[in-house]
């Protein structure tokens, strides 16, 4: 007797077969998809990263009184000494009252702007500070003084009386005038100046710090008209005479000005501009120095703190080629790390921080070692061009296994 199966149930047979070889051959496609396909690329961080880089800083003579603080002309404070807190700027503060006033009057080269009567109250500024023994510059009512005049009467001789008549004339009032100032200062980012009720800096309710005084004296050298009054070493003043600069160094260690401060309570104060070379360029370095026991004592400890500062130059590897920059970490284990093909070079004053961008691409796997994978660039600024070195990977990328790829499917598909 023949055992027939039914219909029904042969094709249930039929469709299990089918199934099955379907999940055979889905399985063996998987396993060859995960043997054979590559793995997906690792990705590197979106964007250029901005690194921050400073150098070490180098031992400079730093006088052991007040505060003091140097840097460049771009505005950028490199090293400060002792504690940085608002103290008396005495007759430095004639800086901000130069600024203020070609702030609402501003004046070319070689123009002498408008012309300023001297009147009673003027003339009583210049009793008053005679009376309290302060630097002032002679006048008499009535006379006459173009604004260039009254500038240079103010930064050269450190006219007291000058000062207070000039902001008066341009704002109205001292105290009108403090008030615009103490905005102002803010506005150019001497965030601890302060002016207090005269424009002369003799009353030592005008107070900085060294690190702003760097600031300011940045700003200051970037005016021409002010960059040329400070460096002058005595200026002859309608009728007066030929008046000689307070500050006696002008000329010494490339020395170019700025302006000397000195009074009872805030002692000698020197902010200081100096030209020297770097790599054939010419850099201006910036010297603060605030606290004195005397004018001529902050004058002599100037000199051998700039003649420092200008060898304190030098040419520095900012990232060295055994520097790991970043890494990739691989998903079955190792690390794959990169780093800068050579040495990368510039010339910086010791202490100073310089930005480099890092960008790299996303990781290729395999990947042999060497592989350039982005470039690490920096700036161009006053001692150096634009430089941009590629960065390489260390390792070649090792092999996963694959019992790794068959359980890892998530870095395939």
């Amino acid at each position: 007797m023949i055992n027939v199966m039914p219909v029904q149930k042969r094709q249930r047979h039929k469709g299990r077969l089918y199934l099955s070889a379907f999940v055979l051959l889905l399985a063996a496609a998987y396993v060859l998809a995960a043997l054979l396909l590559p793995i997906k690329v690792l990705s590197a961080g979106k964007g250029i990263r901005q690194l921050h880089i400073t150098t070490p800083q180098s031992n400079l003579p730093w006088p052991k009184y007040g505060e003091g603080a140097m840097g460049l002309a771009d505005g950028e404070v490199v090293q400060t000494h002792n504690r940085q807190v608002p103290l008396a700027t005495a007759s430095v503060a004639k800086l901000i009252t130069a600024l203020a006033v070609l702030h609402k009057y501003p004046l070319q080269l070689n123009q002498q702007g408008p012309s300023i009567v001297i009147d009673s109250t003027d003339y009583n500024y210049y009793t008053t500070y005679i009376a309290e023994q302060g630097s002032v510059v002679p006048v008499y009512t009535g006379e006459q003084l173009s604004e260039l005049q009254m500038l240079e009467a103010m930064l050269v001789p450190s006219g007291n009386n000058i000062a207070d008549a000039l902001a008066r004339w341009a704002y109205g009032s001292l105290s009108a005038y403090s008030s615009f100032a103490n905005a102002y200062v803010k506005q150019l980012g001497l965030n601890h100046t302060h002016i207090g009720s005269d424009a002369s800096g003799f009353s030592p309710s005008t107070t900085s710090t060294a690190r702003d005084l760097v600031v300011l004296g940045s700003i200051v050298i970037a005016n021409p008209v002010l960059k040329q009054i400070v460096a002058m070493q005595s200026v002859n003043v309608p009728n007066v005479g030929v008046m000689n600069n307070y500050d006696s160094i002008i000329g010494k260690a490339g020395i170019i000005g700025i302006k000397t401060g000195n009074s009872n309570q805030a002692g000698g104060v020197f902010l200081a501009a100096a030209n020297t070379k770097v790599n054939s360029k010419p850099v201006t370095i910036i010297v603060a120095l605030m606290g004195a026991p005397s004018l001529s004592q902050v004058l002599t400890d100037t000199i051998p703190m700039v003649i420092a500062v200008e060898n304190d130059f030098a040419q520095t590897i900012l990232v060295d080629q055994s520097e790991v920059l970043d890494e990739f970490k691989l998903p079955w284990g190792g690390l794959v790390q990169v780093a800068v093909k050579k040495n990368l070079t510039v010339y910086v004053l010791q202490g100073q921080q310089l930005q480099a961008s890092l960008k790299l691409s996303s990781l290729k796997l395999p990947t042999a070692g060497g592989t350039v994978l982005g470039y690490l660039s920096t700036p161009a600024n006053n001692l150096n061009p634009a430089q941009s070195v590629p960065v390489v990977t260390l390792q070649s990328t090792s092999k996963p296994t694959w019992q790794w790829r068959l359980t890892h499917p998530k870095y395939i598909f």
